[in-house]
């Protein structure tokens, strides 16, 4: 199982740093653009969900953010404090996706977003011992 848990890491770190490293440098050479075709096939609330997060701080935060928790969970100490940064972000990607964007509009946007947050999701119930002590409800 951990051979399981390793590749699951390394394919939700590699995954999670493309997108920052893309993201941010799209970011910082071009802006972010609200009425891009990409954006425009979804419907109103997934667009302006979607605008209101990439036009404020928080979008170039998060990308920053997906290329810090990509090298953290490649890395053997620290990826599972990654994989809790990672966690409330994930939830929101769940969240936005499957309640605003269903039918979904595009197929990889969708997969893509289905794939970090519920990598995400398998990764901390295989850890789900290591997260106990962290809870309150000890």
């Amino acid at each position: 199982m951990e051979l399981v848990k390793k590749i699951i890491r390394w394919l939700l770190g590699t995954v999670l740093l493309v997108i920052g490293l893309m993201g941010t440098f799209d970011h910082l050479s071009n802006g972010y653009d609200p009425e891009s075709v990409g954006i425009l096939l979804y419907g109103d609330i997934f667009r302006n969900l979607h605008n209101s997060i990439m036009l404020s701080y928080m979008g170039i935060v998060i990308r920053v953010l997906h290329i810090v928790i990509g090298v953290l969970l490649f890395t053997k100490k620290y990826w599972f404090v990654g994989l809790l940064i990672h966690l409330p972000i994930a939830f929101n990607i769940f969240c936005i996706h499957v309640f605003h964007d269903l039918p979904f509009a595009h197929a990889f946007f969708f997969s893509m977003g289905m794939f970090v947050s519920l990598t995400t999701f398998f990764l901390v119930f295989l850890e789900k011992d290591r997260l106990k002590p962290l809870l309150i409800l000890n």
